[in-house]
């Protein structure tokens, strides 16, 4: 089972009793809407904090995909004006994105990684691959020729995967965020990538799996660790319910149950940007738990411009898989 860093918590009714979640509310949403405007929506929701800091949370990720999708329109028109561009010494060349990346060297003795020796990256996205390393062609991200013949690192990146060396019995599979392997010369390898999918048979069976993984020792372990370090994790007391699930899933993914991973999940709240960092750096480790982080976007350099938060990042429960 894999869920989001996505939830809310308990609550009551009696505005007397409220102080609790409006201090929640504050923590998580107070750098960017007012306290008035928090209790009103506490109110509106009748004291329901968990669905107000899911209906809040979706309200600003719009907000931050809408300025993003601006100042990329921005970045563009910039682009198309300039006249005269600089030429950047980069230590990598290329760009690292979901699926399989290949680093390697580009011979083109008239390219620019080339002289400077530099690795290029290559992103093949989403597919399955035969690899000799000493006989293929890749084209190299700089000078944009088919000149990159030497591959010595294979990266899968936010991806289900898997690496096999030809002759070799064991095949390497994973589901973690980011696997390399060291490619290695004169052997002949098969590699696919395919993108992050829950293994469920049916919407009730995804269901128990969720509960389970949310249930489990490995989940119970990683909070604990997160609290260590004065982090404050939220945990809703049921699953996302039935009839919203089903209007989610076909709304947002047409019918289709194994692309939802919101079923199962908590929030971690972090009051500033240092507290962001280690929760950060705990969950990146949480093999140490048992559990791999099986992420789908790059979601640990995405943070909110109003918050100290980062969006869904899928853990993956192999106990309850």
């Amino acid at each position: 089972e894999s869920g989001d860093l996505s939830g809310g918590m308990q609550h009551n009714t009696e505005p007397n009793k409220n102080v609790k979640e409006i201090k929640v509310l504050m923590t998580l949403f107070g750098d960017a809407i007012e306290e008035s405007e928090l209790k009103k929506h506490l109110e509106e929701n009748n004291g329901n904090v968990a669905l107000v800091i899911e209906k809040l949370t979706s309200k600003l990720i719009n907000l931050d995909n809408k300025e993003s999708e601006e100042k990329e329109k921005s970045k563009e028109v910039e682009k198309e004006s300039e006249k005269v561009k600089k030429e950047e010494e980069n230590e990598k060349v290329g760009q690292i994105k979901s699926g399989i990346n290949l680093q390697g060297y580009c011979n083109n003795e008239k390219c620019l990684a080339s002289k400077g020796k530099l690795l290029v990256w290559i992103n093949l996205e989403f597919t399955e691959i035969s690899l000799t390393p000493d006989k293929i062609k890749f084209e190299c991200p700089n000078c944009m020729e088919k000149t990159v013949t030497t591959i010595i690192k294979a990266m899968f990146y936010n991806s289900d995967h898997s690496i096999h060396a030809i002759g070799d019995l064991k095949k390497l599979e994973s589901n973690n965020y980011q696997c390399t392997y060291t490619i290695t010369s004169g052997l002949c390898y098969e590699l696919k990538a395919k993108k992050i999918r829950q293994l469920a048979t049916s919407i009730e069976d995804l269901r128990v799996r969720s509960e389970n993984a949310m249930n489990s020792n490995e989940i119970a372990s990683l909070i604990a660790e997160l609290r260590k370090y004065d982090i404050t994790v939220v945990k809703p007391p049921s699953l996302k319910g039935n009839d919203r699930l089903l209007e989610k899933i076909q709304a947002d993914y047409k019918g289709d149950f194994n692309q939802v991973f919101d079923i199962g999940r908590f929030t971690i709240l972090c009051d500033n940007p240092n507290k962001l960092q280690t929760a950060v750096m705990v969950i990146k480790k949480a093999d140490q738990f048992k559990l791999i982080v099986s992420e789908d976007k790059d979601n640990f350099n995405k943070l909110s411009k109003t918050h100290h938060r980062a969006h869904n990042i899928k853990l993956y429960v192999p106990e309850h898989k």
